[in-house]
């Protein structure tokens, strides 16, 4: 366990979030590295954490670019949510506390509560509102904190609604070049952190998803605020939502959401690595206000 990796769990300690999202900005950029080393330092704390994936983590190997993924290892005590066949095929044991009414590929998803480290291929839910009885369900059977872990293009576990803590993943995977991952991390950043609508703004609300042929369909006028449920909702390019800025149009959430914390990872699929060092320094220059960590390199910000 790294030094960066227990400053990052106590940043998520003293931050009071319960319910913490592991968001990555791409495939391979070390999501899922991040929540098993806060995983694991939560056990070693003796705080009972609860986990699941809203799609599918902990397999041998990327199924696109066939390189060895972590394993997702858990601890003595701590609870877990996944379909049935994984706990079959886990080389950890577990003892059962519950079968959820909704299926996966893989089966009924079930609660349960690790006795011994061990590893495990983990398929949770996929829905907002199954993530949601998953999660109360995981609290119910004695979880003092969520640790939820996300497929690409999921974003909506990370929702106000579902979490109240970010933890966002920026690797060199996430663009063509640094600067090309710092300017995907900033339009990630700028979406996670829409706040509430200012009071007394010329507002207008949407129930779904904003895309840009919701827009076409019926365009902003200047000065309004488009307000949606949260980020997850917004489904604009950066490049709309600068167009948008332009003509006076403003962004807003009815659910804010909250980031912890970014982790750094200077290496991409069959790539040359950055140096980590620069990449680390490249993200503290760019996101002050946030504090980031390097797992591998073990570094961290103030």
């Amino acid at each position: 366990m790294s030094g960066a990796a227990a400053a990052l769990a106590e940043r998520i300690r003293e931050s009071g979030a319960l319910r913490v999202a592991f968001l990555g900005l791409a495939k391979n950029v070390g999501k899922t590295t991040a929540l098993l080393s806060v995983l694991e330092e939560m056990h070693r704390r003796g705080i009972v954490a609860g986990t699941t994936s809203a799609g599918r983590d902990g397999e041998p190997f990327d199924a696109i670019t066939g390189e060895p993924k972590p394993r997702f290892r858990v601890w003595p005590k701590q609870l877990i949510a996944s379909a049935s066949s994984t706990f079959e095929s886990a080389d950890v044991e577990t003892v059962e506390i519950a079968t959820l009414p909704f299926s996966t590929r893989f089966g009924l998803v079930q609660l349960r509560r690790v006795e011994g480290p061990g590893e495990i291929e983990v398929i949770g839910p996929s829905t907002v509102s199954q993530i949601g009885d998953v999660a109360l369900g995981l609290e119910a059977a004695g979880a003092a904190i969520l640790l939820l872990d996300g497929a690409v293009g999921r974003r909506a576990f990370a929702c106000a609604r579902i979490a109240d803590g970010i933890v966002l993943s920026v690797g060199l995977a996430a663009g063509a070049s640094l600067e090309g991952t710092l300017a995907a991390a900033r339009a990630a950043v700028e979406l996670i952190r829409l706040p509430a609508a200012t009071p007394g703004a010329s507002c207008r609300s949407y129930d779904g998803a904003l895309t840009e042929a919701v827009l076409a369909e019926n365009p902003p006028r200047r000065d309004e605020t488009l307000v949606c449920e949260d980020f997850a909702a917004i489904f604009l390019s950066p490049a709309a939502r600068r167009r948008l800025s332009d003509q006076g149009v403003s962004l807003a959430v009815r659910h804010p959401a909250r980031l912890l914390a970014m982790t750094a990872n200077p290496r991409a699929p069959a790539r040359p690595p950055f140096p980590a060092a620069m990449f680390f320094e490249a993200l503290r220059g760019e996101f002050r206000q946030t504090p980031v960590f390097d797992l591998v390199a073990d570094l961290r910000s103030g």
